[in-house]
């Protein structure tokens, strides 16, 4: 394929002087690749978070133990397991966005060092072929992925902090509203919990793209894995029946699974 060149105010045809930009366009492989990436993440998405499905994963039976925390929390005088608890999952989440600023600095050292890079890959024993805009714009996404995750980790460092709060707030064991304002923190919790997993879920999906690196056929074919080994952890997987046994541990709640078994 041809290159555009485009600039700041000019047409494709007609570029100006003195600021114009080259594209490279990727191939009609590549082209497709990342489409089935976006396409897959937003299926996977979609299906563990807002369809009728999610009350099956993994995700959902530990939004249910974080409500089943806060009301124990809400019966127990004194609260310091719970204060640390919360401390630990602040200090995880402080970890990972901390991670995601590296990956984004580690994008910056690519594009410095790109010359050298390319021209290993190009006399390794694959013999690669690299362009230099499609490496730049690889490099880019993986940046992009990295700031995204660095983005939710952030928010739900806040969020924790929010919950921490409330829970302090929350009536002592006995007090009227002790278990209904427990709830409203479990809420709080939960909205922390989702927001870390969308920058986890970010940097799984930073895998595909190192492996776009080597090819397109590689970027489509291991985003097809990832994707993948997700969704069974979310919904076939040991520790996602641990966690539904453990909350459905009533004849009614197990009666309830049943039924969301056979739908």
């Amino acid at each position: 394929m041809d290159c555009a060149a485009l600039s700041l105010g000019g047409r494709a045809s007609h570029p100006g002087p003195p600021l114009n930009f080259k594209w490279h366009c990727m191939t009609h492989y590549d082209i497709a690749a990342l489409a089935w990436f976006l396409i897959t993440w937003r299926l996977y998405a979609w299906s563990t978070d807002d369809s009728r499905w999610s009350k099956l994963t993994l995700s959902y039976a530990m939004h249910e133990e974080r409500r089943r925390w806060m009301l124990a929390m809400a019966r127990r005088p004194v609260r310091i397991l719970d204060g640390n608890i919360i401390s630990g999952l602040q200090n995880s989440t402080s970890f990972f966005a901390s991670t995601a600023l590296l990956g984004i600095g580690a994008g910056f050292g690519l594009i410095s060092a790109s010359d050298e890079l390319i021209r290993a890959m190009e006399t390794s024993a694959v013999h690669l072929t690299v362009n230099t805009e499609s490496f730049y714009l690889k490099v880019l996404v993986l940046m992009g992925l990295f700031a995204y995750a660095f983005f939710k980790f952030g928010w739900s460092y806040r969020l924790f902090n929010y919950a921490a709060i409330m829970m302090a707030a929350s009536p002592e064991a006995g007090e009227p509203e002790a278990e209904e304002k427990a709830l409203v923190a479990a809420e709080m919790n939960i909205s922390a919990s989702k927001q870390f997993n969308y920058g986890l879920r970010s940097f799984f999906m930073t895998i595909p793209v190192l492996a776009w690196f080597v090819g397109a056929l590689a970027f489509a074919f291991v985003t097809t894995m990832v994707i993948g080994a997700l969704a069974h952890r979310q919904f076939w997987s040991k520790p996602r029946s641990i966690a539904r046994d453990a909350i459905f541990d009533t004849p009614q709640q197990a009666s309830a699974r049943k039924d969301d078994k056979t739908a």
